[in-house]
């Protein structure tokens, strides 16, 4: 019976599944099987926990050894819903899977992190946020976050993930590129910038239109 792994786009829990067939609709069924939590199917597990539209991405079969950005795009997704402190939240999520038999390649991965500054008319939340991009697949955007009122902070978040990715996940980061505006990079510490490889401008509409 094939048996696999997956997370959710809610908060990046991972579930050990197991393969049940193919339902009426012709849709693959998974069942949980992870450890301590009750055995359900991934479609009732969204039901009975009242997830919404949550969906689930697939890290790998069991037995296989899943790519490393889907490890950065997992521990995204722990970001964009913390639950206690974001270290401890990451360096769980991480021993959560190792401890059910999960396995992912150590090849160096290059990141872009692009900072900007919400704006008025912004959907977002907070003053700043920043989204995280694999500079090996220009389309693929790993995490976006948004609700820093502190830009400080904003930099905390991105030393705890790049720490967690090195450290814990034992995924090198050869490449860590910066796009940043020149305003904002005048507010950073120099030691928050002094993190990544590059820095490099990021185009701001609002400095533009003060120019002209």
């Amino acid at each position: 019976m094939k048996k696999a792994f997956f997370y959710d786009t809610l908060c990046g829990m991972v579930y050990r599944c197991m393969f049940a067939g193919i339902d009426e609709l012709g849709h693959a069924q998974w069942v949980s099987i992870t450890p301590g939590e009750e055995s359900k199917t991934l479609n009732d597990v969204v039901v009975d926990e009242d997830l919404g539209d949550t969906r689930f991405i697939l890290i790998g079969l069991e037995g296989e050894t899943a790519p490393p950005e889907i490890i950065a795009k997992m521990l995204g997704k722990v970001m964009e819903c913390p639950i206690d402190e974001l270290g401890t939240d990451l360096a769980f999520a991480i021993r959560h899977m190792k401890k059910m038999g999960v396995k992912w390649d150590k090849e160096p991965m290059e990141l872009m992190f692009r900072v900007f500054e919400n704006r008025d008319l912004s959907q977002r939340k907070g003053k700043y946020s920043f989204w995280l991009e694999n500079k090996k697949d220009i389309c693929s955007i790993l995490t976006d976050i948004d609700g820093f009122d502190d830009l400080n902070e904003l930099f905390l978040w991105i030393r705890t993930f790049l720490l967690t990715m090195e450290m814990t996940a034992e995924i090198p980061i050869i490449t860590k590129d910066l796009r940043i505006s020149d305003g904002l990079r005048l507010r950073a510490k120099k030691n928050d910038l002094g993190m990544f490889t590059s820095i490099m401008k990021e185009y701001d509409y609002m400095e533009n239109k003060e120019e002209n």
